[in-house]
């Protein structure tokens, strides 16, 4: 177990990195996107700490996509106004974890923590700065040394929140199942490299993973408790897969759409 713990996710996010090189950031934020830091880490509660705790877990994740709403409208913002990496990552972390504690004492149910997750990603679409400059080159660390670090961000994370969720309970682990450690281990780079524009893009694809992840937390939520624990994981993730899909398809028409409006 701990093995695969150690594993599975720096393979997913080596993946991520992959399909974003081949395919472009946009593509590369939908893959970011979807649950392979939260699947794995639901998966590994669900094994150890029992059917309840993961239900429980799975609603407040609902909950942590909320608290990342604040890091994925602070983040673009700030690199669109020209602040640096290095200052924008920490301050919308800042976000996240403000925006945690905030919602763990909303008191909401599990119908309005569905409707309202579910809402976040939009709000975020609508809400992204419009930068118009060109994507810039800059110095980029080598290859040999940034997947390795984002490998290792993504297996910390999992590791850390399984091994502590005991004391954490299920309130903070749900909420950190949707810590944004992808934004962590591929925004930056692609700030320091490409510039805002990049950052950007790359929002726009995660916001369309995003309604994968919830998908995957809402029938983690509703079914961890009542199926086979190969089914309701296989089911969860045809969800992720599917809703990750047709979001992405559509906001590519609607792109597609704009542009051809522009063009007029």
């Amino acid at each position: 177990m701990m093995l695969v713990k150690i594993l599975l996710t720096p393979l997913l996010i080596l993946l991520c990195l992959l399909v974003a090189r081949r395919w472009g950031a946009f593509v590369g934020g939908v893959i970011a996107g979807l649950p392979l830091i939260s699947g794995p880490v639901s998966f590994f509660l669900t094994l150890e700490q029992g059917a309840v705790f993961s239900a429980a877990a799975s609603f407040n994740t609902l909950l942590g996509v909320l608290a990342c709403t604040a890091t994925a409208l602070i983040y673009p913002w700030l690199a669109a106004l020209g602040l640096p990496w290095y200052v924008a990552l920490p301050v919308a972390l800042c976000g996240f974890f403000g925006g945690g504690w905030g919602v763990l004492h909303l008191g909401i149910t599990a119908l309005w923590a569905v409707i309202l997750s579910s809402l976040a990603p939009a709000l975020v679409l609508a809400c992204l700065p419009t930068v118009v400059a060109p994507a810039r080159r800059g110095h980029a660390m080598s290859a040999w040394v940034r997947v390795p670090v984002q490998m290792a961000c993504g297996a910390g994370l999992v590791f850390a929140v399984t091994e502590a969720a005991h004391w954490l309970g299920p309130g903070w682990s749900g909420v950190l199942m949707f810590f944004p450690v992808m934004v962590c281990s591929i925004v930056p780079f692609a700030h320091a490299t490409l510039g805002a524009a990049a950052v950007v893009s790359i929002f726009r694809g995660i916001m369309a993973g995003w309604f994968g992840c919830i998908a995957f937390a809402v029938v983690v939520m509703t079914g961890v408790e009542h199926l086979p624990l190969w089914l309701c994981y296989s089911l969860a993730s045809g969800a992720a897969l599917l809703a990750g899909a047709v979001i992405s398809l559509l906001e590519r028409r609607l792109q597609q759409w704009q542009a051809a409006r522009q063009v007029r």
